[in-house]
């Protein structure tokens, strides 16, 4: 049950996803655009971190993981030989459950891709990049004055932002996002969200939440996964007051989860 959609940013059709024999994803066809955010849900190990991880190969460091179907990225087949998959994550960027930011400063944290990938010409330019990535990640006016401290002395909701600068930096066109707000309290939560509502449009987000009035909150349209099938796709404010399947209606009830 494909939800098709004018200028998919991601496409994908028929993906099965296998950890050795076990299939964790069963037949999923969905597309993505620029100009909603899409959430996923659904009731632990039904799938979607793992779909989602399959959207920028994530899954490829995983032993004994496979991917079948196809996954477009605007037109390109990300698991055709000749795609690079470095290259791939820099389009493709991920925001994890757990903030990860690495052991350096604020600033190296964020300069740290555009350097490996180049994209400044000099110091100058890379300031330029760490500022405005900063900027757009909500948390240039609480640490310019101190770049140069560690990335791991900041608070939770500021690492995770910090993250999501890391992600920005290397102008991606996709952002995934793992439960990026289950480790955080409510206040760092409700900053994610609004960065969220602020990023929209400018890249493809996904969202995966295991926080249903998150998803209504942040999201317009919804994906529901239970056991490795997608069960429901469409607007957000349908799959909550209207939903056309019973397992959607009964997840979305509190009658499982």
């Amino acid at each position: 049950m494909a939800e098709t959609t004018a200028n998919p940013k991601i496409s994908t059709r028929n993906v099965n996803v296998y950890y050795g024999e076990k299939k964790a994803i069963d037949n999923v066809s969905i597309d993505v655009d620029m100009d909603n955010v899409t959430a996923f849900i659904g009731p632990s190990g039904c799938g979607k971190s793992t779909f989602l991880r399959s959207l920028n190969r994530m899954n490829d460091t995983i032993v004994g993981a496979r991917v079948e179907g196809n996954i477009l990225l605007d037109g390109q087949d990300i698991y055709a030989s000749s795609m690079d998959v470095v290259q791939l994550r820099a389009r493709v960027g991920m925001v994890f459950q757990k903030p990860n930011p690495f052991p350096k400063s604020i600033y190296d944290n964020v300069a740290y891709g555009p350097r490996i990938h180049g994209l400044a010409a000099g110091k100058a330019e890379l300031d330029q990049i760490v500022e405005s990535a900063l900027t757009r990640a909500g948390l240039w006016g609480e640490v310019k004055d101190r770049l140069g401290d560690s990335g791991t002395a900041l608070s939770g909701g500021q690492q995770q932002r910090l993250c999501i600068a890391r992600a920005i930096a290397v102008d991606p066109e996709v952002i995934l996002m793992d439960e990026p707000c289950s480790a955080l309290d409510p206040i760092a939560t409700a900053r994610i969200e609004e960065l969220i509502h602020d990023l929209r449009g400018k890249y493809a987000i996904i969202i995966v939440t295991h926080n249903m009035q998150q998803a209504a909150r942040v999201s317009q349209r919804t994906a529901f996964f239970h056991l490795g099938n997608l069960i429901e796709f469409g607007e957000t404010s349908e799959i909550f007051t209207n939903p056309r399947e019973d397992r959607t209606k009964d997840y979305i009830t509190g009658r499982y989860g």
